[in-house]
């Protein structure tokens, strides 16, 4: 009897990872893997985040019980359409992207009836070391998972299974709150780092300022993706970036006055009293960020640990995302 099968597309920093986070402990299943750039799935294989690679996109997919896509958001309408017909009856498909709400209407399109589709977003926030692949890479990170709202209990049972398996915490999340906030925490940093970027380099004194542009300069005009998958991303999300926008626009206003502001004789500064505030905020973010502790509740912490198999992860692969990993092993 075969073994059941996982299929990986898109080798990247987070589908490698997955595969890794997988491969630490004993499976009964097999990991395949994809990516349209065989350099990826070249140095996925030698890493071990897959058992092997194929370059025929529907040959990845036709026989796998679980489907796992890590690409951008803009490719995922494109790639569903390919596989619709590979996608075998009772598969899940788990898009992992980082809007759900598109994401999840893109599978109600393409994903058949007779699979499951479930997105989720695991949050890599990169404080305290850099992003690179690697096996404990969603170790105690938030993995927010959302669904359509005809998708199978048992679908987002394994899903959640699956998340648990490498490590991360599951987050159940209503999609479009899940976007709203991203627009606020994720796309407008993009959004005010593109806008930076633009107005420096349009600047009369951008050819001596850029010799003098450093390591803040740098962190603040990341954008975090290309140019057309960031396009994609902000349209996808259009209606809750304009609102965050718009709030950001205030915000600038009331900055710009207290910048203007002298405290009079006796008076608190209140650009001081203001920075000063936020300086505490970030301070607490951060230390929150890097032990990756986020007051999790003891039901859901002991739910974690118990390891009580899902519905639909006994009918797929019976109790392998039940064991956790032995110590020490990667």
């Amino acid at each position: 009897m075969a073994k059941p099968a996982i299929t990986i597309i898109g080798l990247g920093l987070t589908g490698a990872s997955l595969g890794q986070a997988l491969q630490r402990q004993e499976s009964e299943f097999e990991i395949i893997g994809h990516d349209r750039d065989p350099q990826a799935a070249q140095a996925a294989r030698k890493s071990g985040a897959v058992d092997r690679t194929e370059w025929n996109l529907h040959a990845s997919c036709e026989n796998s019980d679980l489907i796992i896509t890590a690409v951008p958001l803009a490719e995922l309408d494109e790639l569903y359409g390919q596989i619709a017909e590979d996608i075998k009856p009772g598969c899940l498909v788990f898009g992992i992207v980082s809007l759900v709400e598109p994401a999840i209407a893109i599978g109600d399109r393409h994903v058949p009836d007779h699979a499951h589709f479930v997105a989720g977003h695991p949050v890599l926030s990169g404080v305290g070391g850099a992003l690179t692949t690697r096996a404990d890479l969603f170790d105690d990170v938030v993995f927010s998972i959302a669904s359509g709202t005809h998708t199978d209990a048992s679908a987002i049972q394994l899903a959640a299974d699956f998340v648990t398996r490498i490590g991360a915490t599951p987050l159940f999340v209503d999609a479009l709150e899940h976007d709203g906030i991203m627009a606020g925490v994720e796309q407008l940093p993009q959004l005010l780092g593109a806008s930076l970027m633009h107005m420096s380099a349009a600047a009369p004194g951008w050819r001596e300022a850029r010799r003098m542009a450093g390591r803040q300069f740098a962190q603040a005009t990341e954008l975090g993706g290309s140019a057309e998958q960031l396009a994609g991303s902000f349209r996808a999300n259009r209606q809750h970036l304009l609102y965050r926008l718009r709030r950001m626009q205030e915000e600038l206003e009331r900055w710009a006055d207290l910048l203007e502001s002298e405290p009079a004789e006796g008076e608190d500064d209140a650009l001081l009293t203001a920075l000063i505030g936020i300086e505490d905020e970030r301070i607490e973010w951060e230390a929150h960020a890097r032990l990756k502790n986020w007051e999790e509740s003891a039901s859901s912490s002991q739910s974690r640990e118990s390891g009580e198999p899902g519905m639909l992860r006994q009918m797929f692969f019976g109790n392998m995302f039940g064991r956790r990993p032995p110590s020490g092993r990667r």
